[in-house]
This record gives structure tokens, C-alpha cells and sequence, in this order.
């Protein structure tokens, strides 16, 4: 029988680095809306849902087709150890309880502030979980840079990933690098509930570095709208 999958975006008001920043538009849409309509073009998704104590936010989501939460207050101000996955928890319990008769199986979430994303590699972390034997899985992309470390007491600087006095050339070195993107996260329901978002058997999808970026600061918005300027068809064809 094919799981249950609920995604969820979590999307707060009070966004302190762009204020109001997942109404923002960004190439003709408000932020939030394109995740909404990544979500509902997913065909693993059987429902989604917008969870945010904010009115307006909640009033556009619906307006671009998405059912929506009201957030309560405790998970509403990015203060707490494990906010977020305490909110999936509580919104997939809310969920069920809306929902009689309906197990949740899978829990998805999508971050509003990862817009680039293409609707396949959703589909593939989802598929890594429902089908493929993990616990959980999310999306990453390869990161080739060179990272140090900075002690502030001693104002000196350390490398963390490779020997500067052994430097390979860049297309040489090889080293099993990946950053978390904060695009795409599933897990099953029981992992979501007793650990969190993250399992003991973890997959990956590998993303595109330039859909991974991830929206917090004005610069980052600058960058998603230049690279959505120069790869709109490519985009918006899912």
C-alpha cells in the first residue's frame, strides 16, 4: 500500500534578516508561493499544507492553492532546540485529528526559502524514503570549498578540510563534501516523533548548487532573482 505523504512549509512572520520575507516578491510571485506550487506539482505529495501564526501569510498561501495551519505561539519565534521539528510533529497531529481515518505515513518539509528548487528532486527524496529502504532523506549539494576554522582568543585561523602545504589542484582533491541546502527533508512518521527530522539511516539527492540557494539575508535574495532572471524557462518548466 503506498504511504501517506503530508508536506509541510513552515512559514513565520517574523523573519528578522528580510522582514516579512515570505511575502517578498521575488520574479512575480511572493517567496512562499513558489514552494507552494513546487508542492502541489509533486505527484508523491497526497496533501500540503502552510503552517504559520501569521493571517496575511496564511491568506496569501491560500490564494496560491494552498490549505493552511494556524501556528500556535510556543513555535513561533525560532528560539527553541528543535523548533521546526517540533512543529511537524504538532502539525501532523493536528492533521490526523482534522483528518479521521487518515495515518500520516511520511512527513515532508519544505522550507520557503529555498525557491529554486525543482519539483524531480522532491519527488526523489520522497521516493528514497517510501521505497528505497531509508529512514529519512534530504537534499545536498557538493561543496568543493576550502574551510577554516577562526579562534577569536588567539586570533588565528586553522583549516578544517584539507593541508594548504598539500594543496592539490581544485579539480583534483578528494574529499566527500556536501552542504545541506535546506530544500527538501522527509522521514517517516515514527522517526519524525522519537529523533527528529534526521534518522539513523539517512539518504541524499543531490542538488544543482545554484537551486540550493537558501534565502536569509538581502544578498541572497539579490542572487536568487538574478539566477531566476537567467534561468526562468528552465525553472518554471519544473
Amino acid at each position: 500500500m503506498k504511504p501517506f505523504v503530508l508536506a509541510i512549509t513552515p512559514a513565520r512572520g517574523g523573519s528578522k534578516g528580510i522582514p516579512r520575507k515570505n511575502l517578498i516578491d521575488l520574479c512575480g510571485k511572493p517567496l512562499v508561493a513558489h514552494t507552494i506550487l513546487q508542492a502541489k506539482a509533486c505527484p508523491q505529495i497526497d496533501d500540503y499544507l502552510v503552517n504559520s501564526e501569521d493571517a496575511e501569510i496564511r491568506a496569501v498561501a491560500e490564494k496560491w492553492g494552498a490549505k493552511t495551519m494556524t501556528r500556535p505561539d510556543m513555535y513561533a519565534h525560532d528560539q527553541i532546540l528543535q523548533e521546526v521539528d517540533l512543529l511537524l510533529r504538532w502539525t501532523t497531529e493536528q492533521y490526523e485529528e482534522q483528518n479521521p481515518g487518515v495515518t500520516v505515513d511520511i512527513v515532508v518539509l519544505l522550507y520557503p526559502t529555498a525557491p529554486l528548487r525543482d519539483v524531480a528532486s522532491i519527488s526523489k527524496v520522497i521516493d528514497l524514503v517510501a521505497n528505497q529502504g531509508y529512514d529519512s532523506a534530504l537534499s545536498l549539494y557538493s561543496d568543493d570549498r576550502y574551510l577554516w576554522s577562526a579562534d577569536y582568543e588567539t586570533k588565528t585561523v586553522s583549516p578544517r578540510n584539507y593541508d594548504p602545504n598539500k594543496r592539490m589542484p581544485r579539480q583534483k582533491e578528494t574529499w566527500n563534501q556536501w552542504a545541506e541546502n535546506k530544500a527538501i527533508y522527509a522521514m517517516k512518521r515514527e522517526v519524525l516523533f522519537e529523533i527528529g527530522r534526521i534518522g539513523p539511516k539517512t539518504g541524499f539527492v543531490e542538488m544543482e548548487k545554484w537551486r540550493s540557494i537558501d534565502i536569509d539575508e538581502p544578498v541572497d535574495l539579490e542572487i536568487a532573482r538574478a539566477i531566476y532572471e537567467a534561468k526562468r524557462d528552465e525553472i518554471e518548466s519544473g
